[in-house]
């Protein structure tokens, strides 16, 4: 595979920069890293930008923390209702994420809320889906805990698959597992609206200033800090990560589900991939590593992949198209002030979807 044409060497370093410290780390402070003129990084970073090479960074939650949970909702779509489904998953709020998936399962790859409080709601809205023809089959994964992982820019042009496939068997055999920064169990914390309200603002403009977060919140500067301090403290605010597109070719996003006693060691393996990944807790033994790959590495990728299944209870791979997102704001408004809890009213879904369907007929 190939790097973007246009990458030269300070703009790689640039770029690694970003992938080691994050997008907290300040021009003047690249400037001192990397021994190079402020002026001349701002100009690079802006050029990134424009190129689509570099993009918007994210902020990482974990709303679980809050009390709000999601599940993975895997689904094999009917085709005769399918333009049914895609209006229900469009209007439904709890589905903020939908995208067409193939694979064992093949219809959508659905990433949808739920509160803690009321755990039963996804499951009983993916009965009500099969239930009514609108889906003929499904798997659901609960979302406890995640770590994301970037490109690896320093190991990809020397990547290797043959040596990643034949270093398989030598972790297995070893008692060494991934070092994972996983809650299996993660408590939630104290919060409050505002602090919903913040984790709104970052996640959906992740340049916010504190300055205009306050005026937005009717807040001091300092009470602003102190809040999203609380909120990194807390974990509820896992990080700040930059979004690169590094590659020449087009990407594609390959999903590997599994179950396994030796899921550390899987972990380890997978982990090795010096593409950007992110590896998904449902329990100690129970996980899916999504791994984004430029097309052209992805033949290569599922070769080597299928090595895994003998030391897998359980395992199934997806592949996952472009989706479409409502956004983060609709979610977080359903966090009422007054009763201080999440409301996702199940009944009104519920009846939401048979009113699609009466529509439809």
């Amino acid at each position: 595979m190939s790097l973007k044409s246009s990458l030269d060497p300070l703009d790689s370093k640039i770029l690694r920069a970003l992938e080691e410290h994050g997008t907290k780390i300040s021009t003047r402070e690249l400037s001192e890293l990397l021994d190079e003129p402020s002026r001349t990084i701002r100009y690079r970073i802006s050029k990134l930008k424009e190129k689509g090479i570099l993009r918007k960074a994210s902020v990482m939650t974990h709303e679980r923390k809050l009390g709000l949970a999601e599940y993975i909702l895997v689904v094999t779509s009917n085709p005769s209702s399918e333009p049914i489904l895609k209006r229900v998953l469009e209007e439904i709020p709890v589905f903020y994420y939908y995208a067409p998936t193939y694979g064992k399962y093949e219809g959508y790859f659905i990433y949808a809320v739920y509160p803690l409080t009321t755990p039963r709601v996804i499951l009983d809205l993916a009965s009500d889906l099969k239930k009514k023809d609108l889906i003929e089959d499904y798997y659901l994964f609960d979302v406890v805990d995640y770590q994301r992982y970037q490109t690896k820019l320093s190991e990809v042009e020397g990547w290797d698959w043959e040596k990643w496939s034949e270093s398989l068997p030598k972790i297995m055999s070893k008692t060494k597992e991934i070092d994972l920064d996983m809650e299996e169990f993660p408590q939630t914390v104290s919060f409050d609206a505002k602090d919903t309200l913040i984790l709104r603002h970052m996640v959906e403009n992740p340049d916010i200033t504190l300055r205009e977060l306050g005026e937005i919140l009717d807040l001091s500067q300092p009470q602003v800090h102190n809040r999203v301090k609380k909120l990194e403290e807390s974990g509820i605010i896992r990080g700040y990560k930059p979004s690169m597109k590094p590659f020449a070719e087009s990407e594609m996003a390959v999903i590997c589900f599994f179950k396994s006693k030796d899921a550390g060691k899987i972990l380890l393996w997978l982990d090795k991939i010096p593409f950007y990944h992110q590896i998904t807790m449902e329990s100690r033994s129970h996980f899916f590593v999504q791994i984004y790959l430029p097309s052209t590495e992805a033949n290569e990728f599922l070769k080597r992949l299928r090595n895994l299944r003998q030391y897998t209870d359980e395992m199934f791979v997806q592949f996952i198209l472009e989706g479409s997102h409502k956004g983060y704001c609709h979610l977080i408004d359903m966090y009422s002030e007054d009763t201080e809890s999440w409301r996702l009213p199940y009944e009104e879904f519920s009846e939401k979807i048979d009113a699609i369907l009466k529509e439809t007929k």
